[in-house]
């Protein structure tokens, strides 16, 4: 077979080199441009690593999320519910209680992303236990006057608190049989008050911290030896609870009355009546017990104690 020769230019191409040509550029026409990678790069070696903590807020339905992925830059937050952030460490509010599955996808500047969800359980938390308070010698057992002592009487009144007595109710501070007399307090005409109001009036302080905004108990035990009608409004002791702290015993006198029980069944020296008065306490929670007395003859008050109501 010879061989045909094509002369173009003064430059030859055999026959074959010609068709040869013809069907790669046909060939080549047919595929798609191909991308290839930019001379130099490198492959992610760190691609991001989604992770993160939930805290819950003192309202119960914020939480802050800590945010602890890794090689990251970007970021994605969906709350289940319907709420989203880009923000690094967003807080949230969530709508109610219930159960929502939190998701952030994290991204690098290599737009490689990882995702990591968790389900954020959102429940109101159990109300803490009231306070018990402790009533400083509350069964007057211990012949010191301190624990009942207003600081100061800036209008010249005593400051002694009650008059000691070997006659207090045959009960113990626990509730059980003392089976015969205790200490208590003891109030006659020249330390009463009301009316009766001087310089020797007696008066019981003691400041006391409960939970604010809850229910308690106050209970005392008292005894009024005789109503003879001699005292303008009976013979009484009364018992109260007061708004707040007081180092003067005027401001105490002046106060809010959070509860006041006045008990006058004279039922006679050693014959005691139990007091359970409830009441809420205040926003503060910070109250003070304050007693007096007004009679003719003798009044005793024992066992004093303020306790949760729940």
């Amino acid at each position: 077979m010879k061989n045909i020769q094509l002369i173009t230019n003064k430059k030859t191409t055999t026959f074959f080199g010609l068709v040869l040509s013809a069907l790669l550029l046909t060939t080549v026409g047919c595929v798609e441009e191909l991308e290839l990678p930019e001379a130099g790069s490198l492959p992610d070696l760190t691609p991001p690593s989604a992770s993160f903590s939930a805290t819950e807020n003192e309202n119960f339905l914020i939480y802050s999320f800590s945010n602890t992925s890794k090689s990251a830059t970007t970021y994605a937050w969906n709350f289940g519910d319907n709420g989203t952030s880009t923000e690094a460490e967003p807080t949230h509010e969530f709508p109610a209680i219930g159960r929502y599955t939190v998701t952030l996808v994290a991204s690098d500047d290599l737009g490689v992303s990882n995702s990591f969800s968790k389900e954020i359980n959102v429940e109101e938390p159990p109300i803490p236990p009231a306070v018990a308070p402790t009533i400083e010698n509350g069964d007057f057992e211990n012949s010191s006057y301190d624990a009942w002592k207003v600081d100061v009487f800036s209008d010249g009144t005593t400051r002694n608190p009650y008059n000691g007595s070997s006659d207090g109710e045959p009960m113990l501070y626990d509730g059980t049989s003392a089976d015969s007399k205790t200490r208590g307090a003891k109030w006659t005409n020249s330390t009463s008050a009301a009316h009766l109001r001087s310089a020797n009036s007696r008066h019981a302080y003691q400041a006391v911290t409960v939970s604010a905004e809850r229910e308690y108990i106050l209970e005392y035990s008292y005894a009024i030896k005789d109503d003879r009608d001699d005292v303008t409004g009976g013979d009484r002791v009364v018992v109260e609870v007061l708004d707040g702290h007081f180092t003067d015993g005027v401001n105490a006198e002046a106060a809010t009355r959070i509860i006041t029980h006045v008990g006058d069944t004279a039922l006679g020296k050693g014959n005691f009546t139990l007091v359970r008065e409830q009441f809420t306490s205040n926003a503060s929670g910070l109250i003070s017990v304050w007693m007096w007395a007004c009679t003719s003859e003798d009044a005793y008050i024992d066992n004093v104690k303020i306790y949760p109501a729940e």
